[in-house]
């Protein structure tokens, strides 16, 4: 009876499946034959040949290409962790009710409703040492000398502006679903802690933290993903610059493909962000909501 039923409602899932795989799997499988193969576009005469492993071995073994790896890394965990923290702050400012919260909920959103390519256009305006009012008004307060050099052009400053843009527009989205989680905890647990004289940080440890898991969870695997594929903010506000010390892994692949036209390798460059990815939401899924505690 139970395998009848099943059998069923194949047909209802079927679109579904054939979406999934038309959109994902295909290319995704499409991607790993290409990574295992020699073809630059610059070189139309040698056509298109096996490389074997080549082009993974040069992931590992190229230094340009760990530095990349390296920066990659700088920028999606500090982006993620200025966004989670920040947005935790925020949301728990929000989660009491006061006159005027739904209008301060609109304006803290729409940093989110803007497209990371105006973002990156917005910011770059905001930062310009000539013209920029963010640096106009340092100088205004007697901090000139921090920005003498422009931001965007200090190798050691441009990979934390690029944090802190993506912050901006990413942190409302970290709000939104942790104040969501926040809004969904029933409120005995609470009560109940109160009545046995549990402090405001042990009722925040042992109930805020715990029921807030899989929201935390949620926000921390998306961002995690669309940190691993910035490409608009690096390609509009530094074009990877100056010279390479702003490239993440997504833009090393858009230049490999379309610059050095390397078709091969720009796919497996893209394969190891796919791994990346899967590596993180796995760490993510055993730290925060993987294990005993997360059932």
């Amino acid at each position: 009876m139970e395998s009848k039923i099943r059998r069923k409602g194949y047909p209802y899932i079927l679109p579904a499946l054939l979406f999934i795989i038309l959109v994902f799997f295909v290319p995704v499988a499409y991607t790993v034959v290409m990574s295992f193969l020699r073809w630059n576009l610059l070189r139309p005469d040698l056509g298109i040949r096996s490389a074997g492993f080549s082009n993974y071995v040069r992931l590992f073994t190229d230094v340009f290409t760990l530095e990349t790896i390296g920066r990659t890394f700088y920028f999606v965990i500090g982006s993620v962790l200025v966004e989670l923290v920040t947005g935790f702050i925020v949301a728990l400012a929000l989660d009491t009710e006061f006159k005027g919260w739904k209008i301060v909920q609109s304006i803290l959103l729409t940093p989110f409703m803007i497209a990371p390519v105006v973002v990156g256009f917005v910011w770059r305006f905001i930062l310009n040492s000539d013209y920029g009012p963010v640096i106009h008004f340092f100088k205004q307060i007697g901090l000139g000398a921090f920005v003498a050099d422009p931001l965007l052009s200090n190798p050691h400053a441009v990979i934390p502006v690029l944090i802190l843009t993506d912050a901006w527009e990413y942190t409302p989205f970290v709000v939104l679903v942790l104040l969501a989680g926040l809004k969904a905890i029933p409120q005995e647990p609470f009560e109940a802690a109160i009545v046995d004289g549990a402090s405001l940080w042990k009722r925040f440890r042992y109930i805020t933290l715990p029921l807030l898991k899989p929201s935390i969870l949620v926000v921390i695997v998306i961002r995690t993903l669309t940190s691993l594929r910035v490409f608009d903010i690096v390609f509009i506000m530094t074009g990877g610059g100056p010279g390479t010390s702003s490239e993440t892994l997504a833009f090393y692949g858009y230049r490999t493909a379309f610059q050095s036209y390397n078709i091969g390798f720009s796919s497996a460059i893209n394969m190891l962000t796919f791994g990346i990815a899967i590596g993180f939401t796995l760490f993510y899924m055993k730290i925060v909501g993987g294990g005993k505690n997360a059932e």
